[in-house]
């Protein structure tokens, strides 16, 4: 399968000068040195993704700032020197064949929506039309939305609504179906002083746009960030961690894989009272709780418990999962994911990780298409600004479309240990 988000496009992020696009894989590998951009990509890939997916919107919400990624306001996400900042997605499931939205400081520091372009997806051989929703704003008259759409523009007083973001209208119009004037044309005539014929033909134009195009439920692709910190070790816990994270407590899917990664052969969560709970793992025959067994239990095991739960299609975005647990157990959660009905986004310093995935290739257990890797190098002649290079596998698994460098972060260690000048 592919990854239901096919691409990304970054614009004055950070250390993105410019604009850095990436197609996405059903396993993607993110690889570089630290601080070039690794988690931020992964950052507007989550906040813009939750975002085309116009669920329960709220203008007070700043997709950018949720755990794990916390980029902050504006002025901790936007390029230093730069006026506002752009961030787009390619889609393979949804109501969108692509999603934008450019972005600017607003009056309160917070972030604010100033431009917004969707294409429809008509689930054909060609995309359907296009939106494009621009805020435009005038020294001494009010605030106007400026609707683009196929053979149309529509100009509404953002008075005439009460959100101060598109999305959040976008998201109530798919949950509620309300649209400007109860989408009557008598209506827009007596609350707009004499509207023009040409005003009321695209006013007429903008309602059925909406109508036919806009529909719910829309099944966008669900993103899920894994906390790169694992499940906090606690002897007792005040609620069942198990079933609040994942909104269920299959212990038999969650110890099926945990099975699978050889982590353990058992977990259990034990009620000590009302308000008690107490996990128990049992590793080599005995059950221990969970804060005296190794790191790879804890580090995993969000993972684990939403993994079971996960609907199809799901996005899993992962920061270094091969942390705290050995080479074996890094090699069984590639081949899980290989066989999985969901796509992956990983964030790796690991050489295992990169080797298995040409191994499954060249076995057969994945297309080539199904593996990407991104590297992200940072840029000579200005360290604040990072390059990706997309390298893409073959048949055989051999690489291409990589540069010198990377070849040299993988290898440098090894040229040392067999005495090579590095």
């Amino acid at each position: 399968m592919s990854c239901p988000i096919t691409d990304i496009s970054i614009t004055d992020v950070r250390a993105f000068s410019g604009t850095h696009r990436a197609k996405l894989s059903k396993i993607t590998l993110l690889v570089g040195e630290n601080s070039v951009g690794k988690s931020t990509f992964m950052g507007c890939l989550s906040a813009l993704g939750q975002m085309a997916a116009l669920h329960d919107q709220d203008d007070s919400t700043n997709f950018f700032d949720q755990e794990p990624f916390s980029m902050g306001s504006f002025k901790s996400i936007v390029r230093s020197g730069c006026e506002s900042f752009r961030v787009a997605l390619g889609l393979d499931k949804g109501l969108f064949h692509r999603f934008a939205i450019n972005f600017a400081k607003s009056s309160d520091t917070s972030l604010e929506q100033i431009k917004l372009e969707v294409q429809m997806d008509n689930r054909g051989s060609q995309p359907g039309p296009s939106l494009t929703i621009n805020r435009e704003i005038s020294e001494d008259g009010p605030e106007f939305w400026r609707f683009d759409g196929p053979k149309f523009q529509f100009y509404l007083n953002r008075s005439e609504v009460s959100d101060l973001q598109f999305t959040t209208w976008l998201s109530r119009y798919i949950a509620y179906g309300n649209l400007p004037f109860s989408g009557s044309t008598d209506n827009f005539k007596t609350r707009v002083n004499d509207p023009m014929g040409l005003e009321i033909t695209e006013f007429t134009k903008f309602v059925n746009f909406f109508r036919n195009y806009f529909r719910g439920p829309i099944s966008p692709p669900q993103i899920i960030p894994i906390p790169p910190h694992g499940l906090e070790g606690e002897r007792e816990y005040s609620h069942n961690p198990i079933k609040a994270r994942s909104g269920d407590d299959d212990l038999e899917m969650i110890n099926s894989i945990g099975n699978k990664l050889g982590l353990f052969e058992q977990l259990d969560v034990r009620k000590l009272s009302a308000d008690r709970f107490e996990i128990l793992v049992n590793v080599s025959g005995s059950f221990y709780n969970l804060v005296d067994v190794g790191y790879g239990v804890t580090s995993l095991l969000p993972f684990i418990i939403t993994l079971g739960n996960a609907p199809p299609d799901t996005v899993f975005l992962l920061q270094q999962p091969e942390v705290h647990v050995h080479p074996s157990t890094q090699a069984k959660l590639i081949k899980i994911m290989a066989k999985s009905d969901h796509a992956f986004v990983v964030e790796t310093h690991s050489d295992h990780v990169i080797r298995w995935l040409r191994i499954l290739i060249k076995e057969g257990v994945l297309e080539s298409s199904d593996v990407g890797i991104i590297y992200f190098e940072r840029v000579p002649e200005d360290k604040s600004a990072t390059h990706l290079h997309q390298i893409s596998l073959d048949r055989r698994a051999n690489l291409s479309g990589h540069p010198p460098s990377y070849r040299q972060f993988f290898s440098r260690e090894t040229n040392r240990l067999l005495g090579f000048a590095t």
